[in-house]
């Protein structure tokens, strides 16, 4: 009698953990020899307390176990997929970090910047779209089988099929539906002989562009995270707090170029922005530095004066404010002796404000106007690489099995063939226009 009842409260301890660890027997047969070998070595009663209470525990334990180990199982069973971009281009996913973006990730961790980015794009809601196929022989059928569904679930007809439901193209019956509908719509839609089809859409303001109609949308991404995104990222770095937008499709929205002036001065990109200025990451960049890793981190004020070789005289003012003036552009014209001399810009930048009007009398170092002078700065390279790394972040615009991207409804599923009479009249009609 112990053997078996032991036996029997292996089996149920192994019955609870079956549908998460996925091995019946083996559970079985260990955890019932141990409670065998237990109970008949300590030849302990089983009607006792501490049997029913050390059974209890015993399921409870291999339970807990087999949520672990089933979660680890499952993650340790993914592999790279085959997949393609929005594009056509097929490769395999998760894309592995390359070169500069490695250490980028590195300098994403050291800085901490997932304490106020996420990188898990998330959903709120699912629905379902049904699409019917109708054909001459049931067209009656299927355009009776929508009108019951209306009937039968209270929703607006006119907002499903239109009364012309075309033969032999793809048509809407209703978007929008939870499980339940969608369900009644299939049924009574393959009971008229219709073809049909059902296009699973994810919603939530993480997916929804920003617009009119959804003024509350992000479009953080195209379509939701899964735990495929995060196969190779050592650790994850989802974050919990949004301070910030979402960062797991950031390398699909912005350039490389909007991305470090973010970096150096956020409020250049967005003026609301509570992002702080990472200006630890870039340097002043000299007089002799050109090219595109030049960033403008904002503008300073800056007051232009004559020279000290200028003399007395009336000053012409060649600018107005707003204008944006290159360095060594003539900004006043100067009288001196009868001869008029140009003062050029001493500074790249707007003009901010005039100080003196055309026909004043001037002098060296009387303050003429200021400027808003463009504060140039050249990236580091942990800045270089950081930019890489957040380039690299577009998984919601790879499709993945279990999250797929929405997008204008195409079926999956082919228009029927012709019949023969109706093949080899288009046949004929082909090989007559040729």
């Amino acid at each position: 009698m112990t053997i078996g009842l032991s036996f029997l409260l292996g089996l149920l301890a192994s019955s609870v953990s079956y549908f998460m660890l996925g091995l019946w027997w083996p559970v079985a047969v260990v955890v019932g020899l141990f409670a065998w070998l237990a109970f008949g070595l300590l030849d302990v009663k089983m009607d006792s307390t501490f049997t029913l209470l050390g059974g209890l525990l015993l399921v409870f334990c291999v339970s807990l176990s087999a949520m672990v180990f089933r979660a680890s199982d499952q993650l340790s069973g993914l592999q790279y997929i085959d997949t393609q971009s929005e594009d056509g281009i097929e490769f395999r996913y998760p894309v592995p970090l390359l070169g500069n973006a490695r250490y980028g990730e590195a300098v994403y961790k050291a800085n901490g910047c997932a304490a106020c980015h996420t990188q898990q794009v998330t959903h709120e809601s699912v629905v379902l779209d049904v699409k019917a196929l109708a054909g001459e022989k049931n067209h009656a059928a299927v355009q009776e089988a929508i009108s019951r569904f209306h009937k039968v679930t209270g929703r607006d007809e006119s907002s499903g099929a239109a009364h012309s439901f075309p033969v032999g193209e793809w048509q809407t019956v209703e978007d929008g539906l939870n499980a339940a509908d969608a369900s009644k719509a299939r049924n009574f839609l393959a009971a008229a002989g219709a073809s049909v089809d059902v296009q699973v859409r994810f919603r939530g303001e993480d997916l929804t562009q920003h617009d009119l109609l959804n003024p509350r949308g992000r479009g953080w991404g195209k379509r939701r995270s899964v735990a495929q995104d995060y196969l190779f990222a050592e650790p994850p770095m989802l974050g919990s707090v949004r301070i910030g937008p979402d960062l797991a499709n950031v390398g699909a929205r912005h350039s490389r170029d909007v991305l470090m002036r973010i970096l150096l001065n956020p409020k250049t990109v967005r003026k609301n922005s509570k992002m702080p200025q990472h200006r630890f990451l870039f340097e002043k960049a000299d007089e002799d530095d050109q090219g595109q890793h030049i960033i403008n981190g904002g503008y300073v004020p800056e007051g232009v004066k004559l020279p000290p070789d200028v003399g007395r005289g009336d000053i012409k003012v060649l600018v107005a404010e707003g204008d944006l003036i290159e360095k060594g552009k003539p900004i006043v014209s100067v009288k001196l002796e009868g001869t008029q001399v140009d003062i050029p810009s001493p500074f790249e930048g707007i003009i901010k404000e005039l100080k003196v009007s055309s026909g004043n009398t001037v002098k060296a170092g009387d303050l003429v106007l200021i400027m808003d002078v463009a504060e140039r700065y050249k990236p580091t390279k942990d800045a270089e690489a950081l930019v890489d790394y957040l380039l690299s972040l577009k998984s919601a615009n790879y499709p993945l099995p279990e999250a797929p991207i929405n997008q204008p409804y195409t079926s999956s599923i082919p228009k029927p063939a012709p019949a023969p009479a109706e093949a080899a009249a288009a046949t004929k009609a082909d090989e007559a226009g040729k």
